[in-house]
């Protein structure tokens, strides 16, 4: 199973990217499956101890109260040749999370886990789609606002990652707060 650990966003501000979703140009812009802010992936994990010891961190690491976040714009990634047009995301605290959630992966024997910075969520993937039509795009929607969230849990997800469908699915939520 390929894990990634993310917050999954507030409903008004889901709403919102689901409809920039829904007015892509054309076919060659491949939105997202699902929308979350992703803050360390873990990579592929079968052993059951291991499960578990991720979950113990995780139980371990959330904050006590919500962290607040605001957009700011628009942010083209580039990742194993593959160009991700994303929402940038100001927030000290939840990149903070993210390098402390990266350290729990490692002390739970994770080898390789990868903090995101600059903290995105991605909206589509965009390689096939000509730059000026991208660079158009961004420019039509970059007045697109939102105002401060917040995010409240964090959340683990499972991919089954291949070139057709790369599924997200939300497997376990870990309120903050100690709440559970």
């Amino acid at each position: 199973m390929y894990l990634i650990i993310g917050a999954t966003l507030p409903a008004e501000q889901r709403t919102t990217l689901l409809g920039l979703q829904a007015h892509f140009p054309d076919k060659s812009w491949t939105p997202e499956s699902y929308l979350f802010l992703p803050l360390c992936t873990v990579g592929n994990v079968t052993n059951p101890a291991v499960l578990e010891e991720i979950d113990h961190a995780l139980r371990n690491v959330c904050p006590s109260a919500p962290l607040s976040y605001t957009t700011d714009g628009f942010e083209l990634s580039h990742h194993i040749g593959r160009i991700t047009l994303g929402v940038k995301i100001q927030a000290p605290q939840i990149d903070h999370l993210s390098v402390k959630i990266r350290a729990a992966m490692q002390r739970s024997g994770m080898l390789n886990p990868r903090a995101h910075s600059p903290l995105t969520i991605p909206l589509a993937q965009v390689t096939d789609v000509p730059p000026p039509a991208v660079s158009q795009w961004i420019q039509m929607h970059h007045p697109q606002t939102f105002s401060t969230q917040y995010v409240s849990e964090i959340t683990l997800f499972s991919s089954w990652k291949n070139e057709e469908t790369p599924l997200i699915i939300p497997e376990e939520e870990y309120p903050f707060g100690g709440v559970f």
